[in-house]
């Protein structure tokens, strides 16, 4: 992927979908212990301008190996990929250099406990033209550990339709 970058978040626009999702995830990640916010933490009524900019991935252990299951593709995310994902494992209708970068970032995340950002292409064959802001983020379903991913994921030019009051 010839222009993927990381970002700086304060290198994206507020009313971008990431850096919304980002100042939500992080007002909860400075109320958990653990600096990880819990999925039940994260209310889709303070969110509804990013929800459908938003993937969510189950983290699948198998052993020492990681797979990852989207359990969730947001409506605008199926419209810009081309593919509902909901269901589907990583990796399908990637490229592979895509595949490779994602899971380095999911890695990362897992890792650090910290959001990763960048501008990249979209890592889809016959829709590499469309460049995006992403963010991906950890979260806990459960109790123990980060077994949820958040990945919002849009145009760079995509805005939220409404200003986050979290925001100001």
């Amino acid at each position: 992927m010839p222009n993927y970058r990381l970002a700086a978040i304060e290198s994206i626009s507020e009313r971008h979908p990431v850096r919304a999702f980002e100042a939500c995830w992080r007002r909860h990640s400075e109320a958990s212990p653990d600096a990880i916010p819990s999925r039940s933490q994260i209310n889709p009524g303070e969110i509804t301008g990013v929800l459908p900019w938003l993937l969510v991935l189950e983290v699948l252990r198998h052993g020492n190996a990681l797979d990852y299951r989207y359990r969730l593709a947001g409506t605008a995310c199926t419209e810009i990929f081309g593919v509902d994902y909901t269901g589907r494992r990583l990796g399908e209708h990637l490229t592979p250099e895509g595949e490779k970068i994602r899971r380095r970032e999911f890695a990362d995340v897992l890792d650090s406990g910290k959001p990763v950002f960048s501008t990249t292409s979209l890592p889809v064959k016959s829709r590499e033209f469309i460049t995006v802001h992403r963010g991906v983020f950890p979260v806990r379903a459960a109790a123990n550990d980060t077994d949820q991913i958040f990945v919002v994921i849009a145009p760079v030019s995509a805005e939220c339709s409404t200003r986050a009051p979290y925001l100001a």
